[in-house]
């Protein structure tokens, strides 16, 4: 079917679009060429943070993302953004967004990286208002707080430029992305511990080792030596008994015994 009032055309879009009634993006629409609709969505880096995008590396391990951003629809018709990510050089299935303090239980004026000691104040945020409906002219500006456990690859040193890219996805689950540059922040490499000595030693240098004197105490004979050596002292002390027995016998008898033996 041909189409000849394009005015007319317009118009029922916007009386749809006013009772709330959602049509597809306006470069979508029959009659309408898109190379010349210009850019239905405007994403670039925040104007009241310019220099404030970086990963930051966290004392748990994790990396904080820091964006600065800004997001204004440029066209008739209305964008609602559902989902938004920032894409890295590197793969982080882990990424997500911080969550609104409001909802977490923690001070409702302020985001916090967990572990990490700066606060965001919650006006300047954009986490809990990035989901939202966006007619012509309309737009979002603030940080974006994320965190992500995928370690970046070593080759991006402190203060490195990281491309990424930022992507949000609309009601028709179009894809719209934008360029845009972060500042890599890496903790500083924990020193090895040196251990040092506060008090002087006893001596300037190490003492002379002195050999230890030669022990007085005869090493152990072999056994069978000692078996021969025991087996002599017992045949002595056996004889020595029996001299000693037998001049105990010859002392007990009479002295007129010994005279008439004798005779």
């Amino acid at each position: 079917m041909s189409i000849r009032d394009f005015g007319a055309l317009a118009q029922q879009w916007r009386d749809l679009e006013a009772a709330g009634i959602p049509l597809a993006p306006l470069e979508n629409r029959v009659g309408i060429d898109a190379r010349s609709s210009g850019r239905v969505l405007t994403i670039g880096t925040g104007s009241h943070h310019p220099g404030r995008s970086e990963i930051r590396e966290l004392g748990d391990g994790r990396f904080g993302y820091i964006l600065s951003v800004f997001v204004r629809r440029d066209l008739p018709g209305k964008t609602r953004i559902r989902d938004s990510w920032i894409s890295p050089p590197w793969m982080d299935p882990t990424f997500e967004w911080l969550a609104d303090p409001k909802d977490e239980g923690q001070h409702p004026g302020w985001y916090t990286f967990p572990g990490d000691t700066e606060q965001f104040a919650r006006v300047e945020v954009v986490n809990h208002r990035i989901n939202c409906v966006l007619s012509r002219g309309d737009f979002r500006e603030g940080l974006l707080l994320g965190v992500g456990c995928e370690r970046p690859p070593d080759s991006y040193k402190n203060c490195d430029k990281v491309s990424v890219t930022f992507t949000v996805v609309d009601q028709w689950d179009c894809m719209h992305r934008g360029k845009l540059r972060m500042r890599m922040n890496r903790r500083p490499a924990r020193a090895k511990e040196v251990y040092k000595r506060t008090t002087p030693r006893l001596f300037s240098s190490p003492p002379d080792i002195v050999p230890p004197r030669r022990s007085l105490i005869a090493p152990p004979r072999p056994t069978e030596e000692i078996s021969k050596k025991d087996a002599e002292a017992m045949r002595r002390a056996f004889e020595e008994m029996v001299r000693v027995n037998s001049n105990r016998e010859h002392a007990k008898v009479p002295v007129s015994d010994r005279v008439r033996s004798g005779a």
